[in-house]
């Protein structure tokens, strides 16, 4: 039984052994036009793929609308141990597949209504065996295969105040498709949903607008195996706040500056519970912390029915030092981004964009001897070495005014 539950610690150091494109395993790009302005979205009134990041804005949109697009995103992560022969690569599946879909309508002067689907969390990691250093007689505890699929489902209501003003609330169902946290001794997965809201504002003043969001944190209740063996544990999901403002410089180029803030904090403890008896098998600590992230987005019409548009942001990692694990090797980032919309007959129109992703490299070399934690080997030497990132996002989309 000891052996049992040192297996489980090792499994759940992490509920989402993703690299993201935010800190942690977040990934912001809830739109087209997002993944083109690298996320800086909030404060805009004008463009469909605004709805997604600030649904208040829905309340400045006429009639119907309908935003739709694929996102395709490849990343890779690799390792190169201290003391080690050489670079590891995660043998992870490398292209992912992230749906996006917002549609709105304005109900009357007053009442605007949306629903948002979107994918705000996950991908994955998959270390090889004997990448880390063994752990004398635990040689097969370190992580394997790492992986979270959520999706959220989002209601939106907005209401205009003024001529100038609106305020949306809604809700966040999210839906824990799947959760792998294989070690190289054992498997553990879950799955499970659970309940959130989020709120936004926007005030539009001449050339001038600004936008506010947030979202709260979500505690998901998942239900899973270890091996055969029946457990549950909580998966906690942050909660983001955003704020921005845009400035329509002239009728053709608008810029904007966002700051969004993510309370990685929420995730610092994961509990596995065994169903059989009840009993609290593994209480972890991670060791996060809340990271900013600042993102500037400019768009640009050409007057021919295309809208040029670009972006950078720097994201800032959540996972510090402390208790750092190979299953989540967070560091900073930069992403860089371009894209275009062309309207078509009859109000539609097509987007594309594309986005470049690189990561900080981050090395770590940590003082501290596996065992200063029991069995658990965050923060420990074990993990020592330089971690290496980048990703890669191509999308496609279509809007449409009814």
């Amino acid at each position: 039984m000891k052996r049992f539950v040192s297996v489980v610690g090792m499994a759940s150091l992490s509920l989402a052994g993703a690299q993201a494109q935010a800190s942690g395993f977040r990934l912001p790009e809830a739109s087209i036009a997002g993944a083109a302005l690298s996320n800086a979205l909030v404060a805009n009134h004008k463009e469909i793929g605004a709805l997604a990041y600030n649904p208040a804005a829905m309340s400045f949109h006429d009639g119907t609308q309908l935003a739709a697009g694929l996102i395709f995103l490849t990343h890779g992560v690799s390792v190169t141990p201290t003391g080690g022969a050489a670079k590891v690569d995660s043998d992870h599946k490398e292209l992912a597949y992230l749906p996006n879909l917002y549609i709105a309508n304005r109900r009357n002067a007053d009442w605007s209504w949306g629903l948002n689907i979107g994918t705000p969390f996950g991908l994955e990691t998959k270390w090889p065996g004997n990448t880390f250093p063994a752990l004398g007689s635990l040689p097969l505890v370190h992580p394997a295969e790492s992986k979270i699929e959520v999706i959220n489902f989002n209601p939106n209501f907005s209401y205009r105040m003024s001529a100038n003003t609106s305020a949306a609330i809604g809700v966040n169902y999210y839906r824990v498709r799947e959760v792998k946290l294989n070690t190289h001794a054992a498997t553990i997965n879950g799955d499970g949903g659970d309940l959130g809201w989020n709120a936004a504002l926007m005030h539009v003043a001449g050339p001038w607008s600004f936008g506010a969001s947030y979202r709260s944190a979500v505690t998901v209740a998942l239900d899973g195996k270890i091996n055969n063996s029946g457990i549950s544990a909580d998966l906690n999901l942050p909660w983001m706040a955003q704020i921005g403002v845009r400035y329509q410089a002239t009728d053709n180029l608008g810029v904007e500056f966002d700051i969004e803030r993510t309370g990685w904090k929420k995730f610092n403890q994961i509990l596995v519970n065994s169903n059989a008896t009840g009993a609290v098998l593994v209480n972890n600590t991670n060791g996060w912390k809340s990271a900013n992230a600042y993102r500037l987005g400019i768009t640009y019409d050409l007057g021919t029915g295309t809208q040029l548009r670009a972006g950078y942001s720097r994201d800032l990692a959540g996972q510090g030092d402390d208790r750092f694990t190979a299953r989540v090797p967070d560091a900073d980032r930069n992403l860089f981004s371009v894209g275009l919309k062309q309207k078509l007959a009859n109000d539609w129109a097509v987007e594309a964009a594309y986005m470049y992703v690189k990561f900080d490299d981050r090395d770590y070399a940590s003082t501290v001897p596996f065992g200063a934690y029991g069995t658990d080997p965050n923060g420990t030497s074990v993990y020592n070495g330089k971690y290496q990132s980048n990703a890669h996002l191509f999308g496609l989309g279509v809007t449409k005014k009814f």
